[in-house]
């Protein structure tokens, strides 16, 4: 298993996936042209580091938009962190928003809802 980095675009975020740290970093703007290509290596990389590792994972998003294809993009990954949290996996998501970002800090509590996996919701 290796590291994964994707570099961020204006329309893609930029991704960094550490199999040592088990730290996923999510930051930028989601709007890809094909969503599920684009989040297809994310959901692969945690898979294997799920089966190969089994070590705690904490996932930072750092996002300035999403669209509603990332969205359910973002609520499948969760489900499958979900999955391996309920069955005693270490699990983290940080959701980080702007001071002033009523629409990412509100879309961060909506997901937050809906999850059993400890979510941090910080202003930055």
């Amino acid at each position: 298993m290796e590291n994964l980095y994707i570099e961020g675009t204006q329309d893609n975020f930029d991704i960094k996936c550490n199999k040592n740290t088990g730290k996923i970093i999510l930051k930028g703007n989601s709007y890809p042209e094909n969503v599920v290509y684009f989040f297809d290596e994310i959901f692969k990389w945690i898979e294997a580091y799920i089966e190969e590792v089994k070590n705690k994972i904490t996932l930072e998003l750092y996002i300035d938009y999403l669209n509603t294809s990332s969205s359910k993009c973002m609520l499948d990954i969760f489900d499958l962190l979900e999955s391996y949290y309920l069955d005693g996996g270490k699990v983290l998501i940080k959701w980080f928003y702007k001071k002033n970002d009523r629409n990412i800090l509100e879309t961060g509590e909506e997901f937050k809802e809906d999850l059993e996996i400890p979510f941090e919701i910080i202003e930055i």
